[in-house]
């Protein structure tokens, strides 16, 4: 299954300069790896880390909502070096006088570059820092290990899917400042989806995000995950802002 080769032309670029280097936005990730998976966690642990009354919790049961770990290897990217990522984040309802947009709210964004870092934390006000992300492939499942300042976060381990191709859009809801950011993001990707319990699971460290992720969720086993072996996507800087 190949993915679009066109996919790219649908936008419209502009040249921008940031820290000695020429980039053209949006930017544009030809090749990469996403996985992610869902977990329960405590609603009311997950609400103190929501930084305005704008966001809202998807809640599935009662005290009960999700949070999700993604990870990402990032193999060719158009005026970036090659980097690998995980995202800790909330699935969140922004509430606008006009409209509520889905999206994803992030708690950490470890990445493995300071370029990737930089731009992140810059134009879109990702909570971005440097520290290092391995994967590991075997037959049958992908594993992904995160640690910083010599100190294991966490590692997890995602069943590999059956995919097809698939077309969408996901936004991610970021601060920066007095400001929420939302940026909408568009993706092509090899995709396959299961809800069946277990088939991704997390192990924790003795980082202080480890202590973090110890007191939000209420199980190490997922109950959903999200399998992308290749995929491309367009990311522009924050299309709108909204007062928190």
């Amino acid at each position: 299954m190949s993915l679009d080769k066109d996919f790219f032309k649908q936008f419209e670029y502009q040249k921008i300069v940031f820290d000695g280097k020429e980039y053209e936005e949006p930017l544009r990730y030809y090749d990469f790896l996403r996985m992610v998976a869902y977990f329960p966690a405590s609603t009311k642990k997950l609400k103190k880390y929501l930084p305005s009354k704008k966001l809202k919790l998807l809640k599935p049961f009662p005290g009960m909502s999700i949070l999700f770990i993604a990870v990402y290897e990032y193999r060719d990217i158009a005026d970036l070096e090659p980097y690998n990522e995980v995202g800790i984040g909330i699935p969140v309802i922004l509430k606008t006088k006009k409209k509520k947009y889905q999206g994803a709210y992030f708690i950490h964004l470890p990445v493995t570059t300071e370029e990737a870092r930089k731009i992140g934390v810059e134009f879109t006000g990702f909570p971005k820092f440097v520290a290092d992300i391995t994967f590991e492939d075997k037959e049958y499942t992908k594993i992904c290990k995160l640690a910083h300042e010599n100190k294991e976060i966490l590692t997890i381990e995602f069943r590999k899917l059956d995919t097809e191709i698939q077309y969408g859009e996901g936004i991610s809801i970021t601060v920066k400042g007095n400001k929420i950011l939302r940026t909408v993001i568009t993706v092509q990707s090899q995709h396959g989806s299961s809800r069946k319990k277990g088939e991704a699971s997390i192990t924790l460290g003795d980082h202080p995000i480890s202590k973090e992720l110890k007191e939000l969720l209420l199980d190490t086993e997922s109950v959903g995950h999200d399998y992308q072996p290749k995929a491309q996507l367009s990311i522009p800087f924050a299309e709108a802002e909204y007062d928190l």
